[in-house]
């Protein structure tokens, strides 16, 4: 009774229970029943009209047994009804509990081409991680070279020290050792300039968080000095304290020159000073005696004063 319309065989139906359901039993009643039951409304009035059910009794047990299957066909129908229902519901209950399955495949969908399987989408790829910048590395000494040499000059421009490898700390000191330090200075970019390091001998390195670079010696030489010298009066020679000349040759870089005149050997406070931007100059009120006489320029070069011998005077 709950088997399958059609599929005796066969637990689901073949395609979803949708609509109203037909009666899966109504062919087989009909033909077994068509020529007593069928639509034919006279059916009843000719067993009557027979003649073997002339009586009255045998008229009630005709209709009582009519009645009784007459019961018997309606409660046939509701039952297979029920039957019908019953499946229906058995096979919504299994698709529900399980999604995966599928009814028997009829013929007409056995023609269709098979559907592809959808196919998973790969997850999006994730976006790459912002590229940090790799910490400085150790620091390279490019310029100048280990045991460099240059001249003090201040007319030119300033020492330049390059590197590689960032950013860092410049160290400059007397002793290979580094110790004690003269200076350091911090430096944002990869190169240093240093105006004018006085003469003698130096060491630098650079220093980073990636570490300490190799220690370099560069070497200054002192300033060449300016090229000058006393024309008159010669040593031991007599001049007039107020008019009397004094001249000299000089040099190129030499800002201006001075003539001092002292009676001692203590020349931080000469006893007399005259200045000029030529050769020569004239003495004026200095008293009569004996001095020391010399000639000074202030050099370019090395940005002090540079002066001669001093030589021995007599001032009338």
């Amino acid at each position: 009774m709950n088997s399958a319309p059609n599929q005796p065989n066969s637990t689901f139906n073949s395609q979803p229970a949708t609509g109203t359901q037909s009666n899966p039993f109504t062919a087989d009643l009909k033909g077994e029943f068509t020529s007593n039951f069928g639509t034919n409304t006279n059916a009843v009035s000719q067993i009557f009209k027979d003649g073997s059910f002339g009586s009255s009794d045998k008229t009630r047990y005709i209709i009582f047994g009519a009645v009784i299957i007459l019961v018997a066909v309606v409660g046939w129908f509701l039952l297979s009804g029920s039957g019908d229902e019953a499946a229906d519901v058995a096979e919504d209950d299994v698709a529900a509990e399980d999604p995966s399955a599928t009814t028997a495949a009829t013929p007409e969908d056995a023609a269709k081409p098979a559907e592809a399987a959808p196919t998973a989408e790969a997850p999006a790829a994730a976006p790459a991680p912002e590229t940090m910048a790799p910490p400085a590395g150790a620091i390279s000494l490019s310029s100048p070279d280990n045991g460099a040499s240059l001249t003090y000059d201040e007319t030119q421009g300033a020492a330049l020290f390059s590197w590689s490898g960032g950013p860092g700390t410049i160290v400059f000191s007397r002793h290979s050792s580094m110790q004690p330090e003269v200076m350091r200075v911090k430096v944002s970019g990869s190169d240093y300039s240093f105006h004018h390091p006085w003469p003698g001998q130096w060491f630098w390195k650079v220093e980073s968080e990636g570490g300490a670079s190799e220690v370099r010696s560069f070497s200054v030489s002192a300033p060449i000095r300016r090229n000058i010298a006393i024309t008159a009066p010669a040593s031991g020679a007599s001049l007039a304290g107020t008019g009397g000349v004094v001249s000299w040759t000089g040099d190129k870089a030499v800002a201006y020159y001075r003539v001092e005149l002292n009676q001692g050997d203590d020349w931080s406070n000469p006893l007399f000073k005259f200045s000029s931007a030529g050769s020569q100059l004239e003495l004026n009120g200095v008293g009569a005696g004996q001095y020391q006489l010399r000639l000074g320029a202030f050099s370019e070069v090395s940005g002090r004063w540079e002066f001669t011998q001093p030589i021995s005077v007599t001032v009338q």
